[in-house]
């Protein structure tokens, strides 16, 4: 007798596993994407209360990297306009204007990540007093 697996032994167990696979990638994409949309909501809150609190206590803000230190793999600060940043989606641009805080979602990106910030997070386009 020999011994080892036969052809379609080996075919069953592909089939097994690539259906296993199909349920275990999105499910495992999906909360990647969550992860971001928790990093970004934290980040937008920490960003917003870093720029006022630098602003109460200086006066005045020339560039945002003076007020918080942000990750680069997160967010880009524009180079033209250095009161303004976004996040590596392009879904949330934060701008400092004279006497406020822009934050802008763009509602054209359908990028999931986008999409679950709007949607689960709450996330919209408002604006923000400096102190």
């Amino acid at each position: 007798m020999k011994k080892g697996f036969s052809l379609l032994e080996l075919i069953f167990a592909i089939v097994i596993i690539g259906v296993i696979a199909s349920f275990a990638v999105p499910k495992f994409l999906d909360t990647k994407d969550s992860a971001v949309v928790s990093t970004l909501k934290r980040d937008i809150s920490s960003i917003i209360s870093s720029i006022q609190t630098y602003h109460l206590q200086v006066g005045k803000i020339d560039n945002i990297s003076d007020a918080i230190t942000l990750n680069s793999q997160n967010w880009t600060t524009d180079e033209t306009n250095s009161k303004k940043i976004s996040d590596f989606k392009s879904c949330v641009t934060i701008e400092v204007k004279i006497d406020e805080i822009s934050l802008t979602l763009d509602e054209s990106n359908t990028d999931n990540v986008c999409a679950k910030l709007k949607e689960d997070e709450g996330i919209e386009t408002q604006s923000y007093q400096l102190l």
